[in-house]
Protein backbone atom coordinates (compact mmCIF):
# COMPACT_ATOMS: atom_id res chain seq x y z
CA UNK A 1 0.00 0.00 0.00
CA UNK A 2 2.74 2.60 0.99
CA UNK A 3 4.96 1.55 -2.62
CA UNK A 4 1.54 2.41 -4.25
CA UNK A 5 1.20 5.52 -2.67
CA UNK A 6 5.28 6.45 -3.28
CA UNK A 7 4.14 5.68 -6.92
CA UNK A 8 1.09 7.42 -7.38
CA UNK A 9 2.78 10.68 -5.27
CA UNK A 10 5.94 10.47 -8.23
CA UNK A 11 3.49 10.15 -11.19
CA UNK A 12 1.57 13.12 -10.08
CA UNK A 13 4.64 15.70 -9.39
CA UNK A 14 5.70 14.08 -12.67
CA UNK A 15 2.43 15.32 -14.21
CA UNK A 16 2.47 18.90 -12.45
CA UNK A 17 5.92 19.34 -13.46
CA UNK A 18 5.99 19.43 -17.23
CA UNK A 19 3.41 21.98 -16.94
CA UNK A 20 4.63 24.47 -14.35
CA UNK A 21 7.71 23.93 -16.41
CA UNK A 22 6.62 25.21 -19.81
CA UNK A 23 4.76 28.41 -18.07
CA UNK A 24 7.36 29.77 -16.33
CA UNK A 25 9.89 29.22 -19.05
CA UNK A 26 8.23 31.13 -21.74
CA UNK A 27 8.51 33.73 -19.39
CA UNK A 28 12.52 33.44 -18.66
CA UNK A 29 13.15 32.66 -22.12
CA UNK A 30 11.32 35.13 -23.91
CA UNK A 31 13.33 37.54 -21.64
CA UNK A 32 16.48 36.68 -23.44
CA UNK A 33 14.56 37.23 -27.04
CA UNK A 34 14.10 41.20 -26.37
CA UNK A 35 16.50 42.28 -28.08
CA UNK A 36 16.28 39.68 -30.94
CA UNK A 37 12.62 41.00 -31.66
CA UNK A 38 13.68 44.71 -31.46
CA UNK A 39 16.59 43.63 -34.16
CA UNK A 40 13.80 41.38 -36.03
CA UNK A 41 10.58 43.87 -35.99
CA UNK A 42 12.86 47.30 -35.87
CA UNK A 43 10.91 47.83 -32.13
CA UNK A 44 12.09 49.73 -29.24
CA UNK A 45 12.77 48.53 -25.76
CA UNK A 46 9.42 49.28 -24.53
CA UNK A 47 7.53 48.29 -27.12
CA UNK A 48 9.32 44.84 -27.66
CA UNK A 49 8.85 44.54 -23.47
CA UNK A 50 5.35 43.76 -24.07
CA UNK A 51 5.49 40.24 -25.26
CA UNK A 52 7.16 39.96 -21.47
CA UNK A 53 4.97 41.84 -19.67
CA UNK A 54 2.21 41.32 -21.77
CA UNK A 55 2.25 37.65 -20.79
CA UNK A 56 2.98 38.27 -17.45
CA UNK A 57 -0.32 40.64 -17.31
CA UNK A 58 -2.80 38.00 -18.98
CA UNK A 59 -1.62 35.58 -16.53
CA UNK A 60 -2.45 37.13 -13.64
CA UNK A 61 -5.66 38.82 -14.74
CA UNK A 62 -7.23 35.46 -15.66
CA UNK A 63 -5.78 33.80 -13.00
CA UNK A 64 -9.27 34.80 -10.44
CA UNK A 65 -11.37 32.76 -12.67
CA UNK A 66 -8.93 29.76 -11.98
CA UNK A 67 -10.99 28.90 -9.16
CA UNK A 68 -14.40 29.12 -10.46
CA UNK A 69 -13.52 26.42 -13.78
CA UNK A 70 -11.71 24.42 -11.51
CA UNK A 71 -14.92 24.27 -9.46
CA UNK A 72 -17.29 24.11 -12.29
CA UNK A 73 -14.78 21.56 -14.54
CA UNK A 74 -12.50 20.20 -12.28
CA UNK A 75 -8.79 21.01 -12.25
CA UNK A 76 -7.50 17.97 -14.19
CA UNK A 77 -9.79 18.86 -16.86
CA UNK A 78 -8.93 22.69 -16.99
CA UNK A 79 -5.31 21.75 -16.47
CA UNK A 80 -5.50 19.89 -19.83
CA UNK A 81 -7.21 22.16 -21.56
CA UNK A 82 -5.01 24.92 -20.67
CA UNK A 83 -2.14 22.68 -21.91
CA UNK A 84 -3.63 22.34 -25.14
CA UNK A 85 -4.37 26.16 -26.33
CA UNK A 86 -0.40 27.07 -24.84
CA UNK A 87 0.61 24.74 -27.76
CA UNK A 88 -2.05 26.42 -29.91
CA UNK A 89 -0.38 29.79 -29.60
CA UNK A 90 2.84 28.83 -29.66
CA UNK A 91 2.77 27.24 -32.68
CA UNK A 92 1.05 30.30 -33.98
CA UNK A 93 3.58 32.61 -32.14
CA UNK A 94 6.36 31.02 -35.11
CA UNK A 95 4.18 32.77 -37.61
CA UNK A 96 3.93 36.63 -35.72
CA UNK A 97 4.20 39.54 -38.60
CA UNK A 98 5.50 41.96 -37.06
CA UNK A 99 5.78 43.58 -33.18
CA UNK A 100 2.02 43.94 -32.57
CA UNK A 101 1.03 40.37 -33.99
CA UNK A 102 3.45 39.00 -31.53
CA UNK A 103 2.34 40.61 -28.72
CA UNK A 104 -1.11 39.96 -29.18
CA UNK A 105 -0.34 35.83 -28.91
CA UNK A 106 1.64 36.26 -26.46
CA UNK A 107 -0.49 37.85 -24.35
CA UNK A 108 -3.30 34.93 -25.61
CA UNK A 109 -0.53 32.71 -24.50
CA UNK A 110 -0.20 33.85 -21.07
CA UNK A 111 -4.14 33.17 -20.51
CA UNK A 112 -3.53 29.88 -20.91
CA UNK A 113 0.11 30.35 -18.63
CA UNK A 114 -2.50 32.14 -16.23
CA UNK A 115 -4.44 28.85 -16.02
CA UNK A 116 -1.79 26.36 -16.00
CA UNK A 117 0.41 27.96 -12.86
CA UNK A 118 -2.59 27.87 -10.26
CA UNK A 119 -3.78 24.69 -11.45
CA UNK A 120 -0.80 22.20 -10.96
CA UNK A 121 -0.49 24.03 -7.43
CA UNK A 122 -4.19 23.26 -6.54
CA UNK A 123 -3.54 19.91 -7.88
CA UNK A 124 -0.86 19.05 -5.14
CA UNK A 125 -2.95 19.97 -3.03
CA UNK A 126 -5.78 18.45 -3.86
CA UNK A 127 -4.37 15.10 -5.20
CA UNK A 128 -1.43 14.58 -2.45
CA UNK A 129 -1.76 13.36 1.03
CA UNK A 130 -0.97 16.77 3.97
CA UNK A 131 2.55 15.09 5.12
CA UNK A 132 3.87 15.02 1.78
CA UNK A 133 2.51 18.15 0.77
CA UNK A 134 5.75 20.11 1.61
CA UNK A 135 7.67 18.14 -0.14
CA UNK A 136 5.39 17.96 -3.41
CA UNK A 137 5.40 22.04 -3.56
CA UNK A 138 9.18 22.13 -3.05
CA UNK A 139 9.33 19.77 -6.13
CA UNK A 140 6.63 21.87 -7.64
CA UNK A 141 9.11 24.74 -7.34
CA UNK A 142 11.91 23.09 -8.59
CA UNK A 143 10.17 23.29 -12.09
CA UNK A 144 9.84 26.73 -11.81
CA UNK A 145 13.63 26.89 -10.85
CA UNK A 146 14.54 24.87 -13.71
CA UNK A 147 13.05 26.86 -16.38
CA UNK A 148 15.11 30.03 -15.96
CA UNK A 149 18.45 27.51 -15.25
CA UNK A 150 17.72 25.67 -18.98
CA UNK A 151 15.65 28.63 -20.47
CA UNK A 152 18.26 31.54 -21.06
CA UNK A 153 20.77 29.14 -22.23
CA UNK A 154 18.21 26.84 -24.73
CA UNK A 155 17.18 30.26 -25.88
CA UNK A 156 20.44 31.94 -26.30
CA UNK A 157 21.40 29.07 -28.64
CA UNK A 158 18.66 28.56 -30.56
CA UNK A 159 18.57 32.45 -31.18
CA UNK A 160 22.00 32.13 -32.24
CA UNK A 161 21.91 29.68 -34.33
CA UNK A 162 18.16 29.34 -35.64
CA UNK A 163 15.83 32.46 -35.34
CA UNK A 164 13.51 33.52 -32.60
CA UNK A 165 11.02 31.48 -33.96
CA UNK A 166 12.82 28.07 -32.55
CA UNK A 167 11.71 29.47 -29.20
CA UNK A 168 8.68 28.90 -29.91
CA UNK A 169 9.51 25.21 -31.39
CA UNK A 170 10.92 24.20 -28.54
CA UNK A 171 7.50 24.59 -26.40
CA UNK A 172 5.70 21.68 -28.99
CA UNK A 173 7.44 18.59 -27.65
CA UNK A 174 7.16 19.69 -23.67
CA UNK A 175 3.37 20.76 -24.21
CA UNK A 176 2.59 17.19 -25.90
CA UNK A 177 4.56 15.39 -23.18
CA UNK A 178 2.79 17.34 -20.41
CA UNK A 179 -0.69 16.91 -22.23
CA UNK A 180 0.31 13.23 -21.78
CA UNK A 181 1.59 12.92 -18.36
CA UNK A 182 -1.63 15.09 -17.20
CA UNK A 183 -4.23 12.75 -18.64
CA UNK A 184 -2.07 9.13 -17.45
CA UNK A 185 -0.94 9.97 -14.02
CA UNK A 186 -3.31 12.65 -12.41
CA UNK A 187 -6.28 11.43 -10.57
CA UNK A 188 -9.89 13.19 -11.72
CA UNK A 189 -11.00 16.01 -9.37
CA UNK A 190 -14.74 17.14 -8.07
CA UNK A 191 -16.13 18.97 -11.04
CA UNK A 192 -19.61 20.26 -11.47
CA UNK A 193 -19.87 22.93 -8.87
CA UNK A 194 -23.16 25.03 -11.11
CA UNK A 195 -22.27 28.51 -9.92
CA UNK A 196 -22.40 31.90 -12.20
CA UNK A 197 -19.52 32.99 -13.82
CA UNK A 198 -18.29 36.79 -12.75
CA UNK A 199 -17.84 38.28 -16.06
CA UNK A 200 -17.86 41.88 -14.78
CA UNK A 201 -15.93 40.86 -12.04
CA UNK A 202 -12.87 39.56 -14.92
CA UNK A 203 -13.32 42.54 -17.17
CA UNK A 204 -12.61 44.79 -14.11
CA UNK A 205 -9.83 42.85 -13.17
CA UNK A 206 -8.44 42.71 -16.65
CA UNK A 207 -8.90 46.60 -17.88
CA UNK A 208 -7.51 48.05 -14.51
CA UNK A 209 -4.86 45.42 -14.47
CA UNK A 210 -4.17 46.71 -18.98
CA UNK A 211 -4.26 50.80 -17.93
CA UNK A 212 -2.19 49.98 -14.72
CA UNK A 213 0.61 48.57 -16.28
CA UNK A 214 0.34 50.85 -19.64
CA UNK A 215 1.00 53.93 -17.09
CA UNK A 216 3.91 52.05 -15.54
CA UNK A 217 5.38 51.12 -18.70
CA UNK A 218 4.68 54.88 -20.44
CA UNK A 219 5.55 56.89 -16.96
CA UNK A 220 8.91 57.12 -18.52
CA UNK A 221 8.28 58.70 -22.10
CA UNK A 222 4.86 60.33 -20.49
CA UNK A 223 6.61 61.83 -17.62
CA UNK A 224 6.19 60.61 -13.88
CA UNK A 225 3.78 63.78 -13.56
CA UNK A 226 1.96 64.04 -16.79
CA UNK A 227 -1.68 64.42 -16.69
CA UNK A 228 -1.89 61.28 -18.69
CA UNK A 229 0.08 59.36 -16.44
CA UNK A 230 -2.14 60.55 -13.62
CA UNK A 231 -5.34 60.18 -15.35
CA UNK A 232 -4.69 56.40 -16.70
CA UNK A 233 -2.97 55.71 -12.91
CA UNK A 234 -5.85 56.78 -11.24
CA UNK A 235 -9.00 54.52 -14.30
CA UNK A 236 -6.74 51.54 -13.38
CA UNK A 237 -6.54 52.16 -9.27
CA UNK A 238 -10.59 52.90 -9.96
CA UNK A 239 -11.55 49.57 -11.88
CA UNK A 240 -8.99 47.54 -9.47
CA UNK A 241 -10.83 48.76 -6.57
CA UNK A 242 -14.21 48.45 -8.10
CA UNK A 243 -12.91 44.69 -8.31
CA UNK A 244 -12.13 44.18 -4.80
CA UNK A 245 -15.38 45.66 -3.81
CA UNK A 246 -16.97 43.26 -6.40
CA UNK A 247 -15.52 40.20 -5.16
CA UNK A 248 -16.09 40.86 -1.56
CA UNK A 249 -19.93 41.61 -1.86
CA UNK A 250 -20.90 38.48 -4.64
CA UNK A 251 -21.91 35.01 -3.99
CA UNK A 252 -19.81 33.35 -5.88
CA UNK A 253 -16.52 35.65 -6.46
CA UNK A 254 -13.88 35.01 -8.84
CA UNK A 255 -11.32 35.51 -6.31
CA UNK A 256 -12.44 34.62 -2.62
CA UNK A 257 -10.34 37.32 -0.60
CA UNK A 258 -12.27 35.43 2.51
CA UNK A 259 -8.98 33.16 2.27
CA UNK A 260 -7.23 36.92 3.51
CA UNK A 261 -8.87 35.91 7.07
CA UNK A 262 -6.35 33.57 7.11
CA UNK A 263 -3.58 35.53 8.65
CA UNK A 264 -0.78 32.90 7.92
CA UNK A 265 -2.08 32.72 4.23
CA UNK A 266 -2.58 37.09 4.04
CA UNK A 267 1.19 37.24 5.60
CA UNK A 268 2.63 34.52 2.84
CA UNK A 269 0.69 36.44 0.23
CA UNK A 270 2.83 39.88 0.88
CA UNK A 271 6.25 37.85 0.78
CA UNK A 272 5.14 36.34 -2.41
CA UNK A 273 5.01 39.97 -3.97
CA UNK A 274 8.07 40.76 -2.77
CA UNK A 275 9.87 37.46 -3.67
CA UNK A 276 8.25 38.20 -7.46
CA UNK A 277 9.69 41.91 -7.33
CA UNK A 278 13.48 39.88 -6.46
CA UNK A 279 13.33 37.24 -8.68
CA UNK A 280 11.90 39.64 -11.54
CA UNK A 281 14.31 42.37 -11.26
CA UNK A 282 17.65 39.51 -11.78
CA UNK A 283 14.93 38.42 -14.75
CA UNK A 284 14.73 41.04 -16.56
CA UNK A 285 18.45 43.34 -16.20
CA UNK A 286 21.19 40.85 -16.30
CA UNK A 287 20.03 39.72 -19.91
CA UNK A 288 19.71 43.64 -20.82
CA UNK A 289 22.90 44.38 -18.72
CA UNK A 290 25.16 41.70 -20.38
CA UNK A 291 23.93 42.23 -23.83
CA UNK A 292 23.11 46.13 -24.32
CA UNK A 293 26.07 46.95 -21.76
CA UNK A 294 28.48 44.12 -21.87
CA UNK A 295 27.46 43.59 -25.73
CA UNK A 296 27.37 39.11 -25.31
CA UNK A 297 25.81 37.41 -27.45
CA UNK A 298 21.98 35.33 -26.12
CA UNK A 299 23.97 32.30 -25.72
CA UNK A 300 26.73 33.65 -23.78
CA UNK A 301 24.27 35.63 -21.91
CA UNK A 302 21.93 32.50 -20.78
CA UNK A 303 25.19 30.76 -20.14
CA UNK A 304 25.94 33.46 -17.29
CA UNK A 305 22.65 33.51 -16.37
CA UNK A 306 23.00 29.29 -15.79
CA UNK A 307 24.32 28.39 -12.86
CA UNK A 308 22.25 30.97 -10.73
CA UNK A 309 19.90 29.26 -11.66
CA UNK A 310 21.14 25.79 -11.14
CA UNK A 311 21.74 27.16 -7.64
CA UNK A 312 18.40 27.62 -6.86
CA UNK A 313 17.51 24.43 -8.55
CA UNK A 314 19.90 22.74 -6.07
CA UNK A 315 18.85 23.82 -2.96
CA UNK A 316 14.64 23.90 -3.95
CA UNK A 317 14.35 19.96 -2.92
CA UNK A 318 17.24 21.08 -0.20
CA UNK A 319 14.27 23.30 1.43
CA UNK A 320 11.65 21.26 1.28
CA UNK A 321 13.73 18.84 3.23
CA UNK A 322 14.86 21.69 5.58
CA UNK A 323 11.14 22.77 6.08
CA UNK A 324 9.95 19.90 8.43
CA UNK A 325 13.11 20.42 10.99
CA UNK A 326 13.10 23.90 10.85
CA UNK A 327 10.01 25.39 10.08
CA UNK A 328 9.28 28.34 7.52
CA UNK A 329 10.42 31.33 9.25
CA UNK A 330 13.88 30.70 9.66
CA UNK A 331 14.41 29.40 5.95
CA UNK A 332 12.44 33.28 5.12
CA UNK A 333 14.52 35.17 7.09
CA UNK A 334 17.86 34.03 6.21
CA UNK A 335 16.59 33.49 2.16
CA UNK A 336 15.70 37.37 2.49
CA UNK A 337 19.02 38.54 4.00
CA UNK A 338 20.88 36.57 1.48
CA UNK A 339 18.98 38.21 -1.44
CA UNK A 340 19.65 41.27 0.36
CA UNK A 341 23.41 40.90 -0.05
CA UNK A 342 23.51 39.55 -3.41
CA UNK A 343 20.57 42.65 -4.30
CA UNK A 344 23.01 45.09 -2.92
CA UNK A 345 26.45 43.72 -4.28
CA UNK A 346 24.30 44.08 -7.94
CA UNK A 347 24.00 47.83 -7.80
CA UNK A 348 27.81 48.24 -8.48
CA UNK A 349 27.55 47.24 -12.22
CA UNK A 350 29.48 49.39 -14.44
CA UNK A 351 31.10 48.50 -18.10
CA UNK A 352 34.29 46.69 -16.32
CA UNK A 353 32.39 44.26 -14.48
CA UNK A 354 32.91 40.92 -15.03
CA UNK A 355 31.08 37.66 -16.44
CA UNK A 356 32.58 35.89 -13.04
CA UNK A 357 31.13 38.78 -10.69
CA UNK A 358 27.52 38.43 -12.42
CA UNK A 359 27.80 34.55 -11.70
CA UNK A 360 29.01 35.03 -8.42
CA UNK A 361 26.50 37.73 -7.23
CA UNK A 362 23.25 35.92 -9.70
CA UNK A 363 23.68 32.71 -7.58
CA UNK A 364 24.10 34.20 -4.02
CA UNK A 365 20.44 35.71 -4.84
CA UNK A 366 19.10 32.64 -6.43
CA UNK A 367 20.39 30.95 -3.29
CA UNK A 368 18.36 33.39 -1.75
CA UNK A 369 15.09 32.97 -3.77
CA UNK A 370 15.65 29.26 -2.90
CA UNK A 371 15.30 29.74 0.57
CA UNK A 372 12.05 31.62 0.43
CA UNK A 373 10.32 30.55 -2.07
CA UNK A 374 8.52 27.19 -1.48
CA UNK A 375 8.12 28.11 2.72
CA UNK A 376 6.83 30.81 1.67
CA UNK A 377 4.09 29.35 -0.19
CA UNK A 378 3.66 26.14 1.46
CA UNK A 379 3.16 28.12 4.83
CA UNK A 380 0.37 30.11 3.73
CA UNK A 381 -1.32 27.36 1.46
CA UNK A 382 -1.50 24.79 4.17
CA UNK A 383 -3.17 27.28 6.61
CA UNK A 384 -6.33 27.31 4.43
CA UNK A 385 -8.86 24.50 4.09
CA UNK A 386 -8.59 22.07 1.60
CA UNK A 387 -11.67 23.11 0.01
CA UNK A 388 -10.61 26.35 -0.80
CA UNK A 389 -6.88 25.72 -1.81
CA UNK A 390 -8.43 26.31 -5.53
CA UNK A 391 -9.42 29.98 -5.00
CA UNK A 392 -6.20 30.15 -2.41
CA UNK A 393 -3.78 29.39 -5.35
CA UNK A 394 -5.85 31.39 -7.82
CA UNK A 395 -5.63 34.50 -5.79
CA UNK A 396 -1.29 33.53 -4.95
CA UNK A 397 -1.18 33.84 -8.52
CA UNK A 398 -2.85 36.80 -9.53
CA UNK A 399 -0.96 38.43 -6.82
CA UNK A 400 2.19 37.22 -8.39
CA UNK A 401 1.64 37.67 -11.70
CA UNK A 402 0.18 40.98 -11.27
CA UNK A 403 2.85 42.22 -9.35
CA UNK A 404 5.65 41.02 -11.61
CA UNK A 405 4.34 42.04 -14.39
CA UNK A 406 4.00 45.80 -12.75
CA UNK A 407 7.93 45.25 -11.66
CA UNK A 408 8.82 44.65 -14.98
CA UNK A 409 7.35 47.88 -16.36
CA UNK A 410 8.80 49.95 -13.67
CA UNK A 411 12.20 48.39 -13.46
CA UNK A 412 12.26 49.12 -17.74
CA UNK A 413 10.73 52.76 -17.15
CA UNK A 414 13.66 53.40 -14.77
CA UNK A 415 16.63 51.86 -16.22
CA UNK A 416 15.41 54.35 -19.42
CA UNK A 417 15.30 57.24 -17.26
CA UNK A 418 18.40 56.15 -15.71
CA UNK A 419 20.16 55.75 -18.51
CA UNK A 420 19.23 59.13 -20.28
CA UNK A 421 20.01 60.73 -17.17
CA UNK A 422 23.70 59.33 -17.64
CA UNK A 423 23.81 59.95 -21.13
CA UNK A 424 23.24 63.15 -20.46
CA UNK A 425 26.43 63.81 -18.54
CA UNK A 426 28.22 63.02 -21.74
CA UNK A 427 28.73 59.01 -20.16
CA UNK A 428 28.72 56.50 -23.34
CA UNK A 429 25.35 54.57 -23.73
CA UNK A 430 26.99 51.36 -22.75
CA UNK A 431 28.37 52.47 -20.05
CA UNK A 432 25.07 54.62 -18.89
CA UNK A 433 23.30 50.95 -19.64
CA UNK A 434 25.65 49.50 -16.70
CA UNK A 435 24.84 52.40 -14.23
CA UNK A 436 21.49 52.50 -15.23
CA UNK A 437 21.14 48.53 -14.14
CA UNK A 438 22.97 48.73 -11.21
CA UNK A 439 21.07 52.19 -9.73
CA UNK A 440 17.34 50.00 -10.13
CA UNK A 441 19.16 46.87 -8.51
CA UNK A 442 19.64 48.96 -5.54
CA UNK A 443 15.86 50.31 -6.16
CA UNK A 444 15.03 46.60 -5.83
CA UNK A 445 15.97 46.53 -2.23
CA UNK A 446 13.47 48.72 -0.79
CA UNK A 447 10.64 46.19 -0.76
CA UNK A 448 13.06 43.23 0.42
CA UNK A 449 14.03 45.30 3.25
CA UNK A 450 10.52 46.00 4.15
CA UNK A 451 9.77 42.38 3.91
CA UNK A 452 11.72 41.63 7.20
CA UNK A 453 9.25 42.66 9.64
CA UNK A 454 6.65 40.64 8.44
CA UNK A 455 8.38 37.11 8.63
CA UNK A 456 8.49 37.79 11.69
CA UNK A 457 4.46 38.37 12.13
CA UNK A 458 4.13 34.59 9.81
CA UNK A 459 5.80 33.65 13.23
CA UNK A 460 3.88 35.02 15.75
CA UNK A 461 0.29 34.47 14.13
CA UNK A 462 1.28 30.92 12.79
CA UNK A 463 1.89 29.61 16.27
CA UNK A 464 -2.07 31.45 17.11
CA UNK A 465 -2.94 29.64 14.36
CA UNK A 466 -1.92 25.98 15.13
CA UNK A 467 -3.01 26.63 19.04
CA UNK A 468 -6.60 27.03 17.55
CA UNK A 469 -6.79 24.28 14.76
CA UNK A 470 -5.86 21.86 17.53
CA UNK A 471 -8.60 22.58 19.54
CA UNK A 472 -11.31 22.67 16.79
CA UNK A 473 -9.33 19.17 15.88
CA UNK A 474 -9.70 17.69 19.36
Amino acid sequence: MEHKKQSAFWSIIFAVFFGNFLAVMNTSTVNVAVPAFMSEFASDLPAAQWTVTGFMLAAGAVAPATGWFGARFGYKRIYISALIGFLACSLLCIFAWNIESLIALRILQGMFSGIIMPSTMTLIYKTIEREKQAFGISLWSLSAVLAPALGPVLAGFFIDTAGWQALFYVNLPIAGAAIWAALTFIPGTDSGVKMPFDLPGLLLSFAGSVLLLTAFAEAESWGLTNSKTILVSGAALLLLALFIRRELRIQFPLLNFDVLSHRRYAYSLLLSAVLSVALYAGAFLVPIFLQSALRLGAFETGLIMMPGALVMAFFTPVTGKLYDKTGPVTLILTGLLIMIIGTYMMGALTIETTALYIVIWTSVRYLGIALCNMPITNAGMSSVPVEIAGYASALNNWARQSIASLSIALFSALLAFQSKKYMSAEIKEDAATAFAAGDVFLYSLGPLVAALPLVFLLKKRSVQKKTRCSQRDY
